[in-house]
């Protein structure tokens, strides 16, 4: 009888045991990002979430990341991530945005270290009994601190011509905000687990910030006393020179003032990546472990233990 209760429970263990040692992996991200900020947009002045969104701004993402796994349902996550985001007032829909005519591009460097919980998962996906082949969906969220310094294109005086300035120096609306911000990452994602050891997946997130200049732009027009140079004056105002009521759809010069909207102060600026994931598992170093999977290098892998008759 003890001998078949001992069977049965090695039977109903041992794939727990051996599924178990995957507790970490890490790999790579690649894909594509798009921001929520002033500049752009739909025909309506702000639109909540993606509504606002313009897909021709879309620009690309990339980085790497680290998992290890505490206990089902439960890892933690840690990701390095570089995001390009864009915008300009002339795409959008909108009259009064294309009068602004204001345009920005942002290179976003973020960390993150976000927990997260496994709400579905499959193990053994075709119910081969080997545990090769995972799946699981995911939902992940933590802290973000995120490095940002947006460019705005023009040919302003003093510069060089045509190109890319760095507006966060001009403070162009007599301002002076940090490039250096914190964040909230949300993340939903799945990944398959492949002969035990290689992991593709795909993620969606998007960081809520609490910084509303990503694009330069949050509040209202300065007093040309605030700005700092005749370029910051031009990159603060890009309004058409003698631009007329209604002209062609475009509000008049008046609507762009000292003292006029510049931005909306009430919503922070949000950036969404979503990516291809790929990477690495590594499996835990428990007695199984050693035995069944040691690497190359191990000392006893190809060592079996002998025990003599002692008669």
């Amino acid at each position: 009888m003890r001998k078949l209760t001992l069977a049965f429970i090695i039977v109903l263990v041992f794939p727990l045991v051996g599924f178990s040692q995957y507790y970490f992996d890490y790999g790579m991200k690649l894909g594509v990002s798009n921001s929520l900020t002033d500049i752009g947009g739909l025909e309506q002045t702000a639109r909540p979430f993606v509504l606002d969104m313009k897909t021709q701004e879309t620009r690309w993402a990339a980085g790497f990341y680290g998992r290890y796994k505490l206990k089902d349902p439960w890892s933690i996550e840690a990701n390095l991530t570089y995001v390009r985001i864009q915008g300009a007032d002339s795409l959008s829909t909108n009259s009064g945005r294309r009068g602004r005519n204001l345009n920005f591009r942002n290179d976003i460097f973020q960390f993150s270290l976000m927990g997260e919980w496994t709400f579905f998962e499959n193990p053994d996906l075709g119910n081969t009994y080997r545990y090769e082949n995972a799946f699981a969906a995911y939902l992940a969220t933590g802290i973000a601190v995120f490095y940002q310094d947006p460019y705005g294109y023009g040919n302003p005086p003093g510069g060089h011509g045509w190109g890319w300035y760095n507006l966060q120096p001009l403070e162009t609306e007599g301002v002076h905000y940090h490039k250096i911000q914190p964040g909230i990452p949300i993340v939903l994602g799945f990944n398959f687990t492949l002969a035990k050891k290689y992991r593709i997946g795909w993620s969606l997130g998007w960081t809520k910030t609490f910084t509303d200049y990503l694009d330069d732009i949050s509040g209202k027009y300065p007093q040309p006393s605030q700005l700092t140079s005749p370029m910051a004056a031009y990159f603060s105002n890009r309004t058409r020179p003698n631009a007329v009521e209604e002209a062609d759809g475009l509000p008049g010069d008046n609507n762009y003032s000292p003292g006029q909207k510049r931005g909306d102060i009430t919503n922070y600026d949000s950036y969404l990546i979503t990516t291809i994931d790929a990477g690495y598992v590594i499996r835990g170093k428990s007695n199984f472990y050693r035995r069944h999977y040691g690497g190359i290098f191990s000392k006893n892998k190809y060592k079996v233990r002998r025990r003599r008759a002692k008669f």
